[in-house]
């Protein structure tokens, strides 16, 4: 596993301990949190036992919770990080893998996949020239909120209003993300300073939505979206739309979207790669729990589609 410049930087920065490999690497591993939601998952008190269980050092995550996609491990890699005493024997440990882990003392199940755009235009224009009619349409169509919106940078005076934003788009939702989301905007902010960006979308003067990203190397990262109730509609799409314009107009060489809507984000020209949820532990408690839930698993299906005509 190699890392970017960018991921390196991060490591003194993200709450948590390091793991230094023997490739001279090394991962961050930390504690996640799950927030309150009005999702029917979890009650208030199991919510409250759950984070109990963690805060004791009962579950770690290889990589950090609120940086999808960062540090994806393959099947040898994740073998080697175990058998180098990196994971907690006794405590349950999950490692993001681009492949189902086979191996004793783990479990994998298939997350939903990030998608990821391969970059191969010159110019937004000819990213749109690309597409089959119908999909150009829906362009087209998400496009016309150009002359009913405008189009801001934003700067840490606003991270409270895209916090409540963020907190109305995701509560519904339970997430692991730190219950202050105005703080997490803000150590976003402290850690990669001009390589984050928000972008704001008002209408009349007001923040209907907003949309974050990570220049990341050669990828553009898509992470945090955030709406109002009565934000316009193709307002997701709007924003998705105007990521993928910023990675093509910077020349990034991947823009990467992110998990969720996968169905949706393919009709942008997004690739799904496969990631799975590896979960590896020695205790045998834990063990039966893995079992038992992955027998009760399923994966959401969705169908990938086409937007492109054929070259």
């Amino acid at each position: 596993m190699s890392n970017t410049s960018l991921q390196n930087s991060l490591f003194t920065q993200i709450p948590g301990r390091n793991i230094h490999l023997s490739d001279n690497t090394e991962v961050p591993v930390c504690t996640p949190e799950f927030r309150k939601s009005n999702g029917s998952y979890l009650k208030k008190r199991g919510l409250h036992l759950l984070n109990k269980f963690l805060r004791k050092g009962c579950f770690e995550t290889v990589g950090s919770p609120w940086l999808p996609g960062f540090w994806v491990m393959t099947e040898h890699e994740a073998l080697a990080l175990a058998s180098e005493s990196g994971l907690r024997a006794n405590s349950l440990n999950l490692v993001i893998t681009s492949e189902p882990m086979h191996a004793a003392h783990w479990c994998s199940f298939r997350g939903e996949p990030l998608m990821v755009i391969e970059n191969r235009w010159k110019s937004f224009d000819e990213y749109g020239g690309a597409m089959k009619k119908k999909y150009r349409q829906r362009l087209k169509k998400a496009m016309e909120l150009d002359a009913q919106l405008e189009k801001r940078w934003l700067d840490e005076s606003y991270h409270e209003a895209c916090a409540t934003l963020l907190e109305q788009t995701l509560m519904d939702k339970v997430v692991v993300l730190p219950q202050d989301l105005t703080a997490l905007l803000g150590r976003f902010k402290s850690m990669f300073g001009a390589d984050f960006q928000l972008e704001g979308f008002f209408k009349n003067g007001e923040l209907m939505a907003f949309i974050s990203t990570i220049k990341d190397g050669d990828t553009l990262r898509a992470m945090h979206y955030g709406a109002a109730v009565d934000a316009p509609a193709n307002m997701y799409s709007y924003a998705m739309f105007s990521v993928i314009q910023l990675g093509i107009e910077s020349g990034t060489t991947k823009i990467n979207l992110g998990r969720t809507a996968t169905e949706i984000k393919s009709t942008y020209g997004a690739i799904a790669e496969e990631n799975y949820f590896s979960f590896y532990t020695q205790s045998i408690l834990l063990k039966s729990v893995l079992n038992l839930a992955k027998h009760r698993y399923t994966p959401k299906t969705f169908e990938l589609r086409s937007p492109f005509k054929a070259v």
